[in-house]
């Protein structure tokens, strides 16, 4: 008798297993469906103001060739950077915001 419950037993567990381990089905034939939740959705635009502090971060780029970009030749201490599509006369030390030139281009 015991032989018997062991052996349902085991083929229970068994079959359990390859159920478990089976390819979900995704609705159709095409494959996996993909939904809108995996949209990439970016940050908004950043407005710069006069006296921020810039602390750098992805996307910034430092202006030397500023007379292409016809820009004032930065003051001694200061440079400027290209934020997105503004530019910004950024202090050496401490960061501090200056001037702010929006997108000109």
């Amino acid at each position: 008798m015991k032989e018997i419950i062991s052996a349902v037993l085991a083929l229970t567990l068994l079959g359990g297993a390859t159920a478990g381990n089976a390819a979900p089905f995704y609705g159709s034939m095409r494959g996996p469906v993909f939904h809108r939740e995996a949209v990439r959705y970016f940050p908004r635009h950043h407005v710069w103001m006069r006296g921020e502090r810039f602390f750098g971060g992805p996307g910034f780029v430092v202006v030397n060739d500023w007379r292409f970009f016809r820009l004032r030749p930065p003051p001694f201490g200061f440079y400027w950077v290209r934020a997105g599509g503004d530019f910004l006369l950024v202090a050496n030390r401490g960061g501090m915001i200056a001037d702010v030139i929006y997108a000109p281009y």
